[in-house]
C-alpha cells in the first residue's frame, strides 16, 4: 500500500503542514513537529502587549510592526519574509533528521522564509501585526529532541491571576 503523507502546503507563501487522519495503520506517517511561518494582528491581550503595558519591554516602541511600514518595504505586495535564526534552524534540522523528513530538512537550510500577508488585505494600514515562526511539537514528541540548549530566562512572567511581574517566575 502506498504511503500517505501530508504535503507541504503554501497558503499564500506561509509554510505549514496539513494534518492526517488519526488512524492506526502502518501506511500513515505521523509528524513529530509542524513548522509554521505566519503573520497575525497584534491583539491587546497578546503577551508582548501586556509586557509593554507593564513597562517591562526592553526594546524601544510598541511591539509588532505597522502593516503600512511592511507594505512600504515590500512595494505594496502582501508578502514578506522573516529570518530563521541559526539556533532555530538547528532545532528544525534536528527534528527533520530524527524523523527523516526531507521537506522539513529543506526548511532548516533556509535563512529566511516567505510569509503571506494576503489575509490582512483590507485592514487599516496602521494596524500592528506580528510575524511569527514556530516549530510545534506533536503531543509529547518534544521530549525526543535534544534539550541541550540553555533556556533564556524570561524578561517578565504573566501570572495565573493575569498580573505581569518582572523576571522569570519559573526559572529552570
Amino acid at each position: 500500500m502506498a504511503s500517505h503523507r501530508p504535503a507541504l502546503k503554501t497558503t499564500g507563501f506561509a509554510l505549514s503542514r496539513t494534518s492526517i487522519p488519526e488512524v492506526s495503520h502502518p501506511a500513515y506517517r505521523y509528524w513529530m513537529a509542524i513548522f509554521r511561518a505566519y503573520a497575525k494582528v497584534l491583539e491587546p491581550d497578546d503577551p508582548s502587549m501586556r509586557i509593554y503595558e507593564a513597562g517591562l519591554r526592553t526594546c524601544p516602541g510598541q511591539p509588532g510592526l505597522v502593516l503600512a511600514d511592511v507594505l512600504r518595504r515590500t512595494g505594496g505586495v502582501y508578502e514578506t519574509t522573516t529570518t530563521l535564526p541559526p539556533e532555530f534552524r538547528d532545532d528544525i534540522r534536528e527534528v527533520a533528521e530524527l524523523t527523516s523528513d526531507a521537506e522539513l530538512l529543506a526548511v532548516a537550510d533556509l535563512t529566511e522564509v516567505p510569509v503571506s500577508l494576503e489575509h490582512l488585505r483590507g485592514l487599516d494600514p496602521q494596524t500592528r501585526i506580528v510575524i511569527t515562526t514556530e516549530l510545534r511539537y506533536e503531543a509529547d514528541e518534544g521530549a525526543r529532541v535534544s534539550r541541550g540548549r540553555k533556556r533564556r530566562p524570561a524578561l517578565a512572567t504573566i501570572m495565573p491571576d493575569s498580573t505581569v511581574v518582572a523576571g522569570d517566575a519559573f526559572p529552570g
